[in-house]
């Protein structure tokens, strides 16, 4: 038997509505699938074989009253109210799958008992390593004086003041040897071998912030 004639028949025994979750869920022990069935609906209610009332997304499907069998307006109403409480308790009941669903997925992203205690002792481990290293490091390490702290200190002001110096020196000397010469500075420095701060790549005035602010000139 075709899938469309089983949910016809199935529609005009019961004759009560459903949506097609329902005559699936009847259906399934003939094989008939939701699609089938909701593809099957379709057909039935487009050849007006069948009644379809929609009830915002939910669809919900009866077979249609022989004309021996009208009902009364007080049966219509209560057929129609009926519909309308049960598209209310799908939608109520789909709403609460969702939920569920959700906090499913919710529940699996999260961690259990036995994994956060793990973690917790995994962490402690880490904590007790870095701590160990940090103990070693300090008992190990050897403290610089003030009074070595005090001679480096020095001893790099005065290299800082014999570069200044220095260069100085040389602008100074090479000014005036260097105002009748067309040549590139660059390329001449380069033959003659001098060595400026730009080819060494450093710079006297970051240096220089590098003394402590009483030595600083």
């Amino acid at each position: 038997m075709a899938a469309e004639e089983r949910v016809l028949t199935f529609l005009q025994q019961q004759n009560r509505p459903y949506n097609a979750q329902g005559v699936a869920d009847h259906l399934a022990q003939y094989g008939v699938k939701k699609t089938q069935a909701q593809k099957a609906l379709d057909t039935l209610s487009e050849a007006n074989t069948i009644v379809c009332k929609e009830f915002g997304k939910t669809k919900i499907y009866m077979a249609v009253q022989d004309d021996g069998d009208d009902l009364t307006k007080e049966e219509l109403e209560a057929l129609q109210q009926q519909t309308a409480q049960l598209a209310e308790k799908l939608q109520s009941v789909g709403s609460n799958v969702q939920r569920a669903q959700k906090e499913l997925k919710d529940l699996q992203c999260s961690l259990t008992a036995e994994q956060i205690q793990s973690r917790i002792q995994e962490l402690k481990a880490q904590w007790e390593e870095a701590n160990a290293k940090l103990a070693t490091l300090k008992s190990s390490t050897k403290l610089v004086t003030a009074a070595e702290r005090s001679a480096v200190e020095k001893a790099f002001a005065e290299a800082m003041d014999h570069w200044a110096k220095r260069k100085r020196m040389f602008r100074s000397i090479w000014d005036q040897v260097s105002e009748n010469i067309d040549q590139n500075v660059k390329e001449l420095w380069e033959e003659i071998g001098v060595e400026s701060d730009e080819v060494a790549d450093v710079d006297l005035a970051q240096m220089q912030q590098l003394l402590p602010k009483r030595t600083r000139r």
